[in-house]
């Protein structure tokens, strides 16, 4: 790594222009890893981060979160709370010249340390799995594909209405009450040997079935990371759906589709539910940050245990910038836009 005196002294006592440079040279010099790049980048993924966006101060922002990152040495520093302080949005990737996510790099940072901020956000994360535990208990069925609901599916209240959904269309899925949670807050939160315990006991459930569902794109992408043939619930419904006549809705006419972050930027889902929703006779609406370019609801990755009152300020400008109902594919961001999940648009539908 390079001399972190080395790096202030670059920081401090030169422009833009050359910060720019450096950051494209530096790859070149050796060992340089994403975050002594993304350091000394001239934070030009600020105007997308959502986090910044909500509190409005430096310190949070992606460029300098980096720079904590990188001279973080000792966890009971206040300033080391603003690593905690990130959502895995990643629009910061989606606007970096050298595509690098501030997210994903910060997790190993956290990996380092054991913070009473860290440990109190795991403690709620625990509790609430202990809950989603006690509704899981008499769901067992067999099946061919496991339905994996996550943590979020419950809290939006759209477990019993997936299920519904999936033998409306006549699919042959499972459920196991011992596949609760894709292990996600522990990573995020720098618990790995937490998470790792999670997803071998997740992949040995897994075995049994041909693959794995899910409502939430974060535990999709976090299984598909870790050798899990899992799929967004959009992906195992479409092909259903398209042999079966939507009758329209007589209701609403009007949407507007909101992009669950991971689903469009990681899971790369992004013409399937318009389709879908145009199918079934909705004219759909795009807000002013749509696609690729989402703005995210806040309520995603480890962010609302951190700062839930930070976390409800990014949802509620987010929900400024929509002018109809609001329809998405993500139970995190069906519970922070009060929107209706696409599964429940379906079900009125069929």
């Amino acid at each position: 790594m390079i001399n972190p005196k080395l790096v202030a002294r670059i920081i401090a006592h030169t422009d833009t222009k050359t910060k720019l440079r450096l950051a494209k040279v530096i790859p070149k010099l050796g060992k340089a890893d994403e975050i002594t790049k993304c350091m000394l980048c001239p934070n030009m993924c600020l105007h997308v981060c959502p986090v910044f966006d909500a509190e409005r101060r430096l310190t949070v922002s992606p460029s300098v979160k980096a720079r904590l990152g990188y001279f973080a040495n000792d966890p009971s520093y206040e300033v080391f709370e603003a690593l905690y302080r990130c959502l895995p949005c990643n629009a910061c990737k989606e606007a970096c010249p050298m595509d690098i996510s501030v997210s994903e790099n910060l997790r190993e940072i956290r990996s380092k340390f054991k913070t009473e901020l860290g440990e109190k956000a795991k403690n709620e994360f625990e509790r609430r799995m202990e809950e989603v535990e006690r509704k899981m208990s008499n769901k067992e069925r067999d099946g061919k594909i496991l339905y994996f609901p996550g943590c979020s599916t419950f809290e939006s209240n759209l477990f019993d209405r997936t299920l519904e959904l999936l033998e409306k269309l006549n699919l042959d899925f499972g459920v196991s009450p011992d596949a609760i949670c894709c292990g996600m807050p522990y990573m995020e939160l720098g618990y790995i040997r937490e998470f790792r315990e999670n997803m071998e006991k997740l992949k040995k459930i897994t075995k049994k079935y041909e693959g794995v569902v899910s409502n939430c794109p974060h535990c999709v992408l976090i299984m598909q990371e870790n050798g899990i043939k899992a799929a967004h619930i959009l992906s195992a419904i479409i092909g259903a759906v398209s042999e079966l006549q939507l009758r329209g809705s007589n209701v609403l006419s009007e949407i507007s589709y909101h992009d669950p972050c991971i689903l469009a930027r990681k899971l790369g889902i992004l013409d399937e539910p318009r389709n879908i929703l145009r199918k079934a006779g909705f004219t759909v609406h795009e807000p002013i940050y749509t696609g690729k370019e989402t703005y995210c609801c806040g309520f995603g990755g480890i962010y609302r245990f951190i700062d839930p009152e930070n976390a409800e300020k990014i949802s509620e400008r987010r929900k400024q910038q929509f002018e109809y109902e609001i329809v998405t594919a993500c139970p995190s961001c069906k519970q922070s836009l009060n929107a209706r999940d696409i599964v429940e648009v379906l079900l009125d539908v069929l």
